[in-house]
């Protein structure tokens, strides 16, 4: 049985996605699930997080609007698994795939986590590469700043066609490829070099990955609607974290996204996400 202060601590993070995450960011061994390490903007940066809350909620939107008790939902690039987590604490069976050891562990210690804490989830962590897993229908498919790593790409956008259910749908954020700062940061990680090689530090695997290797929203919404996918882009965020917490930027910034002008502002926004769904 699940007392009273596991309920009301449960609703508290159910609230949002975002809240979720800050209840994970706070709540964590950090020596076991490296949220600090990996999200040190949230913990030094008290100010620009209040706008980075907002921008985490309004980039999962389609993904709240579909969440449902007993969604099949897959995500790829899963990392730590914060968001996954959120959407089995709503009633769906998740699972997460990455191909680094060093994420799906942490994900396999934050269920146990979150199943010590706010009480059962379904949630199955695979450290696979996708074009391994087997076939499955799932509702949703989800990423998060992944798509640009997948490669071979038209056999990835093949695979996430057939693993989709009927009527399901994609979802896929990504950076916004349009934004010349993004991509010259890209640029200065990467150089000339879209596909590369990686190792498994812990297995020894090798494996095909996209080495910043950006694409719009638009070339994606192409790829996925060659196979018979219906969908649509949209484009958010005018504020990078370096500049979120100034508080004149953020403010003229908020008022634009409030008015919904980012589509004319599109190549300084930050993120662009394609969703899309199958007949």
């Amino acid at each position: 049985m699940i007392d009273e202060n596991t309920k009301m601590n449960r609703a508290k993070v159910l609230a949002s996605p975002a809240a979720f995450f800050a209840w994970c960011l706070h709540s964590v061994d950090q020596d076991q699930i490296p949220f600090r390490a990996n999200y040190p903007q949230y913990y030094s940066a008290p100010d620009a997080a209040l706008y980075l809350w907002r921008s985490y909620n309004r980039r999962l939107s389609e993904v709240v609007g579909l969440v449902r008790p007993g969604l099949r939902v897959l995500e790829i690039g899963c990392g730590i698994g914060s968001d996954l987590h959120w959407l089995a604490l709503h009633g769906a069976r998740v699972t997460g795939i990455d191909v680094k050891s060093e994420w799906t562990d942490a994900a396999q210690k934050l269920t146990e986590h979150v199943r010590a804490t706010l009480g059962p989830v379904s949630v199955e962590i695979k450290r696979i590469n996708l074009l391994d897993l087997p076939s499955e229908p799932y509702d949703l498919i989800y990423m998060k700043d992944t798509f640009h790593h997948l490669e071979p790409r038209e056999q990835i956008v093949q695979k996430i066609v057939s693993l989709l259910a009927p009527g399901g749908h994609v979802v896929i954020v990504e950076p916004n490829a349009w934004n010349p700062a993004i991509q010259w940061k890209m640029f200065r990680i990467r150089g000339f070099k879209t596909i590369i090689e990686k190792i498994d530090r812990a297995t020894g695997e090798r494996f095909i990955y996209g080495n910043e290797r950006l694409v719009t929203g638009a070339a994606i919404s192409r790829s996925f609607g060659r196979h018979g996918l219906k969908g649509s882009v949209r484009v958010f965020r005018l504020v990078p974290t370096a500049l979120a917490s100034s508080k004149p930027i953020v403010w003229w910034a908020s008022l634009i996204e409030r008015l919904r002008l980012e589509p004319l502002l599109a190549p300084f926004c930050i993120h662009s996400v394609y969703s899309g769904s199958k007949p």
